[in-house]
């Protein structure tokens, strides 16, 4: 590095630091708005010098934005230190800043991917009203990352030194951040307008630096001789493009792309460009990550003629020490999540949205409500603790002999401790006014699970008690009338292997269960098991699943009750009404009730979306064939049809999985259709 050099470097530096002065003294000076504020930048001059030793030239890497397209970084990071190659400066903003600040806080790049694909990522943020300026909250997010990294964390003390770029809102001008919080940067890093809030700042109220410049190049330049820039540009060329939604994503992607090309080009053949081939690739499709690596990684690897060129100097920089005690942090908040994809928030959260609650979440957790509560959800989170409150409306919609809707209130709480468990309870008052009927419903229940064979077997023992007040017999719960309780003891075992090539055995589960069905006045015993399973033919995208169930009477006198959770699809009031009523003379003898659902299908791996906004994943057709034993005989009723089954998602963050089936009801030669949303959010 030659001494002009080294003196032009001490004077932007010194630029730098005058930029420093606070945001309210110069939130007005329209002639300041391209001179950049910076933190922490005259340390980190001196920590690059620390690194080189001045013997060598000092190597900068740009992460650029890119949503979930950001990710490739990850794969481009794997291939660079295979190379023996380590940045002595990372500079980044966006989706690029997650990766970055990971790696800079000295995760490796298998640890990176392990951070982000072994839990679902795009399900650490939840929707909210924009009552703090995003329609984002990442608070989830945020916590994961800090179980992995913990809660006091500088960027002054990172492993690598870091430029976080931001724009402010107060001075309107871009900031650098080389200091300060870990996690406040973090948040500002990808504090995208419109879907996240603004990020306060020593003053400043920051966004996502991405949204005025894709690839800061040139400011890697004041820092580097040497600079690898890794893009995740977006460029497919399937949009509808009068889509309202999509003129505004296109518009702002235009000013930040174009300045980004233009200092890849005004860098000349000086940088190596590794164009990671992701360009079309979604936005908000964070479920990719996996092949967004390889993607990454195969991008880098072409540019390994020019690569070889640098330095190696891997060695020179060793963190295998520190990366084996953040190893045993990223399992262990791995074992935590996976139990329950719970985390634990370091900071209280509130969010206030659109909320639904399903009584079909999880597998067969409801036996006696089968509504769904659609409203405004306010959440409060802190530490290993939730409670919601949803007030709107309670629908009927499992079947087409059955679709009602009355207004509806549910306070619901839920507490993990210990662990491998969590407690769970919730109540719901209903008001039924075509009948001027109130219904009251409790439910709770305490489960614990652990796994064994390296995560591939599931055991969970779960404990429930139901409680349903219908009062004046509403006809929002026309097969329970009165007042009925069910406590349930459960056990079960979930097989979740590793997807293969050609054949694949998806999750597959088996459970048994005692049931004591009530009254108040009488009660029953009953006992029963449960199996599930699903086989795929991946090269067509063909599947074969199979769900059956078995209740037995314990005291031999019939009437074994069902219940829509059971799967059985049919609008039989007979069916759909038996054994619920304990004081009624016993009409079905039979001690048995045995069901199984055949069901045969094709899943594309195409997911389509709606400009961008809402995507549809894991979709799928299928024709099922359902049949139920109830009676003493060998002859079961069945239902015929064909069902359709989709994950919607908005922005890939929050899911929606619905399901749609219409079918010939043999018993009532009829049509059967019915709608199941199996969500909590």
């Amino acid at each position: 590095m030659n001494t002009a050099k080294k003196s032009l470097l001490l004077i932007i530096v010194c630029f730098v630091v005058l930029g420093s002065l606070p945001a309210a003294l110069e939130s007005d000076d329209l002639l300041l708005a391209d001179v950049p504020i910076g933190y922490g930048q005259v340390q980190l001059k001196e920590r690059i010098i620390q690194r080189t030793n001045m013997e060598r030239p000092a190597l900068a890497l740009v992460l650029s934005g890119g949503s979930a397209r950001a990710f490739a970084h990850i794969g481009v990071l794997q291939y660079l230190e295979e190379q023996d190659i380590i940045p002595d400066l990372i500079i980044s903003n966006s989706m690029g800043s997650i990766v970055g600040l990971l790696y800079a806080a000295g995760l490796s790049p298998a640890q990176i991917l392990e951070a982000v694909s072994d839990v679902s990522i795009q399900s650490l943020f939840d929707i909210t009203l924009p009552l703090a300026g995003g329609l984002l909250d990442s608070s989830r997010f945020v916590a994961h990352i800090a179980s992995i990294l913990g809660a006091d964390l500088q960027l002054q003390d990172l492993q690598i030194p870091i430029i976080v770029v931001t724009e402010d809102m107060v001075t309107k001008r871009q900031v650098h951040i080389s200091s300060g919080d870990f996690y406040t940067v973090l948040k500002a890093s990808y504090a995208l307008p419109v879907y996240f809030p603004p990020v306060e700042f020593n003053g400043h109220l920051l966004l996502d630096g991405g949204i005025t410049n894709l690839v800061p190049v040139d400011l890697a330049y004041m820092y580097a001789d040497d600079v690898i820039v890794s893009t995740t540009f977006y460029d497919i060329d399937t949009l509808n493009l009068k889509d309202p939604l999509t003129i505004l994503n296109v518009s702002i992607d235009i000013g930040k792309r174009r300045r980004g090309v233009q200092e890849l080009k005004g860098a000349g053949q000086d940088v190596i460009w590794i164009r990671n081939a992701v360009e079309d690739v979604s936005f908000m499709e964070f479920a990719r990550v996996d092949e967004l690596f390889l993607k990454g990684y195969e991008s880098a690897r072409q540019q390994g003629s020019d690569l070889d060129r640098l330095g190696k100097n891997l060695q020179d920089f060793s963190l295998d020490e520190h990366r084996l005690h953040l190893s045993q942090a990223l399992e262990d908040s791995y074992k935590r999540y996976q139990l329950f994809s719970h985390v634990r928030l370091s900071d209280p959260a509130f969010t206030l949205a659109l909320g639904l609650d399903s009584e079909f979440h999880d597998k067969d957790t409801s036996y006696l409500q089968d509504d769904i509560t659609i409203g405004l959800k306010a959440r409060y989170s802190a530490a290993d603790f939730l409670v919601t409150a949803n007030a709107g409306f309670s629908m009927q919609l499992m079947s087409n002999d059955q679709f009602s809707a009355v207004p509806a209130v549910r306070l619901g709480m839920e507490y993990h401790f210990l662990k491998h468990f969590r407690a769970r309870a919730n109540t719901s008052f209903f008001y039924d006014f075509s009948a001027h009927a109130p219904i009251l419903t409790l439910a709770a229940d305490v489960e614990g699970r652990t796994f064994f064979f390296d995560n591939a077997l599931r055991f969970s023992m779960m404990q429930s008690y139901e409680q349903l007040n219908n009062f004046k017999s509403s006809t929002h719960l026309a097969y329970f009338d009165g007042n009925t309780y069910i406590l349930s003891t459960k056990a079960m075992l979930l097989l979740s292997l590793q997807q293969k090539e050609v054949w694949s055995l998806n999750d597959s589960s088996l459970s048994i269960n005692y049931q004591l069905l009530g009254d108040f006045s009488k009660r029953r015993s009953f006992a029963g098991f449960g199996f599930t399973t699903e086989v795929a033919y991946r090269p067509y995208n063909l599947f074969a699943g199979l769900q059956s169930f078995a209740r037995f009477s314990l005291d031999g006198q019939g009437d074994v009750p069902f219940f829509l959770s059971d799967g059985f699809r049919t609008t039989n009031p007979t069916i759909k009404a038996q054994g619920h009523d304990l004081q009624a003379i016993v009409t079905n003898p039979a001690n048995h009730l045995v069901g199984m659902s055949f069901s045969l299908g094709f899943r594309p791996q195409q997911n389509p979306t709606v400009a961008e906004l809402l995507i549809f994943s894991n979709n799928s057709l299928a024709v099922y064939s359902d049949l139920l034993f109830y009676q003493d005989s060998f002859s079961p009723a069945f239902s015929l049809g064909v069902e359709f089954s989709s994950e919607i998602s908005l922005l890939g963050i929050q899911t929606l999985p619905l399901s749609v089936s219409v079918g010939w009801d043999q018993s009532m030669k009829s049509v059967v259709w019915g709608v199941v949303i199996n969500v909590l959010f």
